[in-house]
């Protein structure tokens, strides 16, 4: 794509900054980016003043500035310690520890399944046992882990199947 520097259009800008063209509109909209028509100097100007803290004349951050972040982020914590203790928030290893928890006992009562539904017919238990095996296969612990971008350090590190492979 060939950006026109003098009058760059809102998909030009965006990929220019990394950010989509939707969101250039709303900035725009609110008055914090150039019109349509201004020079790529101006938007990346805009672009700088919007998401760099202002520094004073010898380089130092805004104390003010400084003073309203510092706040704005102990109010969060705050918040955030208030939502936990009233269980509106829960923290990770503990959501990580349940989910683990509740596909445990999913996985061994779906392994009960084949003896009861089956009685004596072993060739239908085995049938049984190789579909719930490949579905549990398919909903795998691993696999929802490698969903969410990692994985529980103690399971990676009890079992050697990727090494080994």
């Amino acid at each position: 794509m060939e950006i026109d520097l003098d009058s760059p259009s809102r998909p030009q800008i965006a990929a220019v900054l990394g950010c989509s063209s939707r969101w250039i509109g709303e900035l725009r909209a609110k008055g914090e980016m150039p019109a349509d028509g201004a020079p790529m100097s101006e938007n990346i100007e805009a672009w700088v003043a919007r998401h760099l803290p202002s520094a004073g004349a010898d380089g130092e951050l805004d104390k003010e500035q400084q003073q309203a972040r510092l706040a704005k982020e102990q109010a969060d914590a705050k918040a955030m310690d208030n939502a936990e203790r009233r269980k509106e928030l829960a923290s990770l290893p503990d959501m990580t520890a349940a989910v683990v928890g509740l596909i445990t006992l999913a996985v061994s009562r779906l392994q009960q399944v084949p003896a009861l539904v089956a009685k004596g017919d072993h060739k239908l238990r085995t049938r049984i046992e190789t579909a719930i095996n490949d579905a549990l296969e398919e909903l795998s612990v691993t696999r929802v882990e490698e969903a969410a971008g990692g994985g529980l350090e103690d399971e990676e590190d009890s079992s050697g199947e990727d090494e080994g492979a």
